[in-house]
């Protein structure tokens, strides 16, 4: 018989299981002939013909089936009444939902990671850290639950690449061997949003050997499901580029033989159960190292000054090192040096290759923040000391206390600013060329006024501890201001103010002096003599003081 009106369209399965259910449903509008006399019919149309047994043809129809034999699906659609062109149309659509099967079904090993990049450099330490977490249950409480790493850091860190070997080195060491699933959950993509859970559980579903058309609609049952699958499982489930909590909550499986390796770079604090792995920039070792395996051995080592010019161009970030090292390598003719001195005049211009640059990157961390907290961050760039504390921030912004510190909270969240001692933040200089640029492009009405307040400031509060610890009135220095200075209530705790601030107290006053803010030139140099009295320290007062002549004060 010809193939029949509304017979099923094999070309619309999008999976083996959806295609089974197809020919099923092919028999059916075939007069749902039986098995065995279907089976005799089959035989004789394979090439060569053959016998085929009842089992084998009952077993095509099984919708738990990983994989079928593409000549015996031609043979059972022909012995269907198919004609060729729509023989030719099964064919195609059996091939086609083979290649998407990229699992081999629920009892077998879904491998869906990323490959390792050869040039991956480093991480010692930290790798060492994320596979003890992962082998090693410490009590009885961490082996009934499953194993959450949240590989945290600043944009361009490397997490997703120290990730992807972290799985793969667990695969080869003989763990979690059953399941591997991967996805990129796009947290922070110039363009499109981040991935919808509930389409990455489906996703999932699919890859475990769930039918598309069993699997449910709701976000809630779809979790259900995935845990029922992964239960008992040694599954490992890498989740990269996360945006937030919410959106990795219900793709992490139950079972205390799973691991979860979550990528992102807002940290993931307030996910239940999460060990957080924050990560640095490289070492000097780790930096050359990069540059030497892409930009070429000879070249590093032919120019040794250079190569470290480029690092500390780079302050040793993984994504700038890497696009450094692409972008010399695709010019052989440049010298280290010559591309060491394009840096210098422009680093973030200059840290690109191909299609990808640096800047890109921290506009998508930058984008997602409330204005509030960009206008803090702009304002940054105005800071030319080596840290800041929320009482600085305060003064530079010209906001409440309170405020400054939610905002560097927010920003510390973000990994767009980094804190290494309680209570002090500093920025990556990556990140204080990228905080600069955006400040010019968006100036405050009065452009002096952030070195001014900063000024302000550290003269209102440098008189603060002058008094704390008694020194002679400092001659000129106003006691208060627009300014909110700080307040001290012993001796040590105002000279611990000035040991913290001492590079600070000399950079503003550096900036203030380019500002043309003469009255404050001085008046820091008066502040800072009393200290450096107190601390032995004369050459640097006689360095604040050359600040104060060459301006002509």
């Amino acid at each position: 018989m010809g193939e029949q009106r509304g017979a099923p369209d094999p070309g619309k399965a999008e999976d083996l299981a959806e295609f089974i259910a197809l020919l099923g449903e092919l028999r059916v509008r075939a007069g749902m002939p039986s098995y065995r006399t279907l089976a005799k019919r089959v035989g004789s149309l394979m090439r060569p013909a053959r016998e085929t047994s009842l089992t084998t043809v009952v077993d095509a129809f099984k919708a738990d089936r990983r994989r079928l034999d593409l000549d015996l699906v031609v043979a059972i659609v022909r012995a269907l009444g198919v004609d060729e062109a729509g023989v030719a149309r099964w064919r195609e659509a059996c091939v086609k939902v083979h290649a998407l099967a990229k699992t081999g079904g629920p009892v077998g090993v879904f491998g869906q990671l990323p490959a390792e990049l050869a040039t991956f450099t480093g991480r010692v330490h930290e790798l060492t850290r994320l596979i003890e977490t992962a082998t090693h249950r410490h009590g009885s409480e961490s082996a009934r639950t499953v194993v959450i790493s949240a590989i945290e850091g600043m944009a361009g860190v490397g997490k997703t690449q120290l990730a992807v070997r972290t799985a793969h080195e667990l695969v080869r060491a003989g763990h979690f061997t059953n399941v591997q699933l991967h996805v990129n959950l796009r947290g922070f993509d110039p363009d499109v949003p981040p991935a919808d859970p509930a389409a990455v559980l489906e996703a999932f579903l699919r890859q475990l050997g769930v039918p598309a058309q069993h699997i449910p609609v709701s976000r809630e049952e779809r979790a259900a499901m995935y845990r029922d699958r992964l239960r008992e499982r040694d599954a490992l489930i890498l989740l990269d580029n996360a945006a937030d909590e919410d959106q990795v909550h219900d793709l992490i499986p139950a079972g205390p033989t799973c691991l979860v390796l979550i990528t992102s770079r807002r940290s993931l604090a307030g996910l239940d159960g999460v060990t957080p792995h924050l990560i640095g920039t490289f070492t000097d070792t780790e930096s050359l190292d990069l540059l030497t395996r892409i930009a070429g051995r000879h070249r590093v080592t032919a120019e040794p000054e250079a190569a470290t010019r480029i690092v500390e161009y780079c302050d040793r970030l993984p994504l700038a090192l890497a696009l450094t090292a692409a972008r010399l390598r695709s010019r052989p003719a440049r010298s280290l040096a010559e591309h060491a001195d394009r840096m210098q005049a422009g680093r973030l211009e200059a840290i690109r290759a191909g299609g990808r640059a640096i800047r890109p990157v921290f506009d998508l961390s930058y984008r997602d923040l409330a204005e509030p907290v960009q206008r803090v961050f702009r304002l940054l760039g105005h800071h030319p000391g080596p840290d800041f504390t929320p009482a600085l921030v305060a003064a530079l912004a010209d906001i409440p206390a309170h405020q400054a510190e939610a905002a560097l909270e927010q920003l510390h969240d973000e990994n767009l600013i980094r804190q290494n001692t309680p209570g002090r933040y500093e920025l990556h200089d990556l990140l204080r060329a990228y905080a600069t640029e955006l400040a010019d492009a968006d100036p405050e009405p009065d452009p002096t006024a952030p070195v001014d307040r900063l000024a302000t400031w550290a003269v209102t509060t440098g008189h603060a501890v002058a008094h704390a610890i008694g020194t002679p009135p400092l001659s000129g220095v106003p006691p208060g201001g627009a300014a909110r200075p700080m307040r001290f209530a012993s001796y040590d705790k105002g000279l611990t103010w000035f040991d913290n601030e001492r590079q600070n107290l000399a950079a503003i006053q550096d900036s203030a002096a380019r500002a043309g803010l003469h009255h404050r030139v001085w008046q820091l140099a008066s502040v800072q003599k009393e200290f450096g009295i107190v601390r032995h320290q004369f050459e640097d007062f006689l360095g604040r003081c050359q600040v104060k002549r060459d301006r002509g004060q």
